[in-house]
């Protein structure tokens, strides 16, 4: 089975990646650091019971780099089991109607053109997969507006928009589309924050709940998940 990642080394992309590399996958992931790709990469062989783990660094917001990492997943991968398009970006902004015009362009580049472009450049190689899955990670964003994040919520309303048109169509080829959509979750950008830290879900809660969508029998699709901090969110 191999399974490819976006935003692989931190994170939600870090916890999904070390979830599969536990169940022995064959991973493609990626990001926009080498180092760190070549790192994690090690850090998977050592710890987990997998041999092969392919990686490229590319920044998602830039269609070139984009193109390349396509190229490079068909050269490395006979076929695509998983694809989980978890990279996003999120910036903070004061108003929509204030904030620079490069902040929704960048953001929809990230969370919207490259979970886009990917997809449709993959679905070769996921019709080889016997249960082939594309595992979306959206966000509450996705459903609600953010003051605080305009741009992000726009991306984000949009990428769920996309995956839920996505399902609709390739159900009939058998490829399950699932979309997630997590609360606030532990990452570096909560670092410092004058909080506790179980007040935030742990990246780990979403990799188990993207175990749960994958171990759904064949005839079935988790279609939308919602779910977020147990106190609510923040």
């Amino acid at each position: 089975m191999i399974a490819l990642i976006t935003g692989a080394t931190k994170g939600i992309g870090k916890a999904i990646t070390e979830a599969l590399a536990d169940r022995g996958y064959e991973l493609f992931i990626t990001s926009r650091n080498p180092r760190e790709l070549e790192d994690l990469k090690d850090e998977l062989i050592a710890k987990y019971d997998v041999t092969t783990v392919h990686y490229h660094a590319a920044d998602l917001s830039v269609k070139k780099d984009r193109q390349e990492l396509i190229e490079q997943i068909n050269k490395s991968c006979p076929q695509l089991d998983i694809l989980i398009n978890n990279a996003g970006v999120y910036l903070a902004s004061e108003s929509m109607l204030k904030e620079e015009e490069h902040v929704i362009r960048y953001s929809m580049e990230v969370n919207l053109f490259a979970p886009f472009d990917l997809t449709r450049a993959l679905i070769p190689l996921l019709k080889k997969s016997r249960h082939p899955h594309i595992i979306n990670i959206c966000s509450v964003a996705s459903l609600h507006a953010y003051s605080g994040a305009a741009s992000y919520s726009v991306s984000k309303h949009a990428f769920l928009g996309f995956s839920r048109n996505l399902r609709a169509e390739l159900m009939p080829q058998k490829i399950k589309v699932t979309s997630l959509l997590p609360g606030s979750t532990w990452s570096n950008s909560w670092a410092g924050a004058d909080l506790p830290r179980e007040r935030i879900m742990e990246p780990e809660d979403v990799a188990k709940v993207v175990l749960c969508a994958i171990d759904l029998s064949p005839s079935a699709v988790m279609e939308e998940v919602m779910f977020g901090p147990m106190e609510g969110e923040l």
